[in-house]
């Protein structure tokens, strides 16, 4: 029971910072960052919906980008297509840093 409890926080956070994102990326000055928040904008919630991630990932992967935001758009859809709530949150946190620069 106390590894459930863990875990449970840390998918709960990680569908949080996926709630963040398009927020975070609304004013985002490059196509690709602004394709990622329509995207994202588009979606309630990700939750455990696992094919829902999927589709998702796989739109986000179809954005047009190279360089640093190519990199981190792949690893957040990569997180999705996995559901690893962790990871989906590193990501999350890199890709909002990303696209805050551009």
């Amino acid at each position: 029971m106390r590894k459930i409890l863990p875990s449970t926080l840390l998918a709960a956070s990680a569908v949080g910072a996926l709630l963040v994102l398009p927020t975070g990326t609304a004013s985002a000055q490059s196509p690709a960052c602004a394709q990622v928040a329509d995207v994202l904008g588009g979606v309630t919630a990700l939750g455990p919906d696992h094919d829902l991630e999927v589709r998702v990932a796989d739109q986000l992967l179809a954005i047009q980008a190279e360089g640093q935001e190519r990199e981190v758009i792949s690893e957040y859809a990569d997180a999705l297509k996995n559901g690893d709530a962790a990871s989906i949150g590193t990501a999350t946190i890199l890709l909002n840093g990303v696209c805050a620069k551009s």
